[in-house]
């Protein structure tokens, strides 16, 4: 009979690895397998675990064993302020994948700023600032023009405006990421207690103007100097949300340019509010956004009428407005590069192409197997 293998612990650890993840003692027991009585008297100290129970408590709390094995709890950063709204049920509660999307985003930028040390390549502060007093439309004009944003406007194609988009925020020294956000009605993710602060955009499930949107609405937080996790919910009530809603709205929608629109005269001498799904989606594509944020600045402009846009609100913001009705199969090159970004792949493959790093480092920095290096450098310089 084979004997069990007692490990010295502090059961501290056991209780910061379980609560980083946000897992009560119940739901913690049902996913290890550990019974209730023994999980709590592990975490009183009163007995040890055995090693079995530690790789099942390893599995359960998404940590190394190595992690549980620390003389004291570590110092972790915590989560981004939850920004979702009020009728969300899961308020004050997030899935144990969204937190370890908040880590992967830190451990993304921790490699990011890695990278660009060993290249030389000073690490660029964003110095731009903003606060709830100012106006949110105001702070959009100016710094629009300053961002030379109007630049991406020629740009039809709409993924590679994104890009473009992304590379701007970057150069500004925010980095931005897109993750994997399945859980907890999630869009955007905003970090700003890093060195290089962090935007996260939901990758799936979204299109690319709804992940422009998204992402200048997560620049206003950073802007704020408020992180939050957001859903971009129109019901949201909170200050913050709405300041970043109408400062992304603007930013991509400049007022001024949108009333201009011969479109927009045409229908205004008329006084028809009621518009055409495509002519929404005519002067949507013009500015990179979606047709529900064109009607949102109609609203505001008064343009439309509440109960119109109230209701394609509620038809158009469902999880399958815009998607494609044929999904292509997962493409681990593209999702590399979009997950992590042109610039930090970019400075993996710099890294290893001047051997600062070797191959198994560069698939440890790309996130992915060996096999698929090849086809992600490929996809980078198409």
């Amino acid at each position: 009979m084979s004997q069990n293998i007692y490990i010295d612990v502090n059961f501290e650890v056991l209780i910061w690895a379980r609560e980083a993840i946000a897992l009560n003692r119940t739901n913690a027991s049902k996913s290890s397998g550990i019974s209730l009585k023994k999980l709590s008297q592990l975490e009183d100290g009163s007995v040890l675990p055995t090693l079995e129970e530690l790789k099942e408590l390893s599995k359960t709390y998404k940590r190394t064993i190595a992690t549980l094995l620390l003389k004291e709890p570590p110092m972790e950063k915590p989560l981004p302020a939850d920004r979702r709204t009020i009728n969300s049920k899961d308020l004050g509660y997030f899935h144990e994948k969204t937190i370890m999307a908040i880590r992967k985003a830190r451990a993304l930028v921790g490699s990011l700023i890695e990278l660009k040390q060993d290249a030389g390549i000073a690490i660029q502060r964003f110095n731009y600032k903003a606060d709830l007093s100012q106006s949110a439309s105001e702070v959009a004009i100016k710094l629009r023009r300053e961002w030379n944003l109007e630049e991406i406007k020629p740009i039809k194609n709409i993924n590679s405006a994104l890009e473009a988009y992304i590379d701007k925020i970057e150069n500004l020294g925010i980095a931005v990421f897109q993750l994997s956000l399945t859980q907890d009605g999630l869009r955007g993710v905003s970090i700003v207690d890093d060195l290089v602060p962090i935007v996260g955009i939901k990758r799936g499930g979204e299109t690319p103007t709804a992940k422009i949107f998204t992402l200048f609405h997560e620049v206003g937080h950073i802007l704020l100097n408020e992180g939050g996790l957001c859903d971009l919910s129109e019901s949201n009530t909170q200050k913050i949300e709405k300041w970043c809603n109408s400062f992304a709205a603007e930013i991509l929608i400049p007022t001024t340019e949108l009333l201009q629109m011969k479109i927009i005269k045409d229908r205004k001498s008329e006084g028809n509010k009621i518009w055409a799904k495509k002519d929404l989606l005519e002067i949507a594509s013009y500015f990179h956004v979606g047709p529900l944020a064109i009607l949102r600045s109609l609203l505001e402009n008064k343009l439309t009428t509440k109960a119109y846009y109230q209701e394609k609100h509620v038809a158009w913001n469902k999880p399958s407005f815009g998607r494609s009705k044929t999904p292509e199969g997962r493409n681990i090159a593209k999702e590399t590069i979009k997950e992590r970004g042109r610039t930090y792949i970019s400075l993996a493959f710099s890294a290893f192409d001047k051997n600062r790093i070797d191959l198994k480092d560069l698939s440890d920095f790309l996130g992915i197997k060996l096999s698929y290096i090849p086809k992600t450098r490929q996809l980078l310089n198409a």
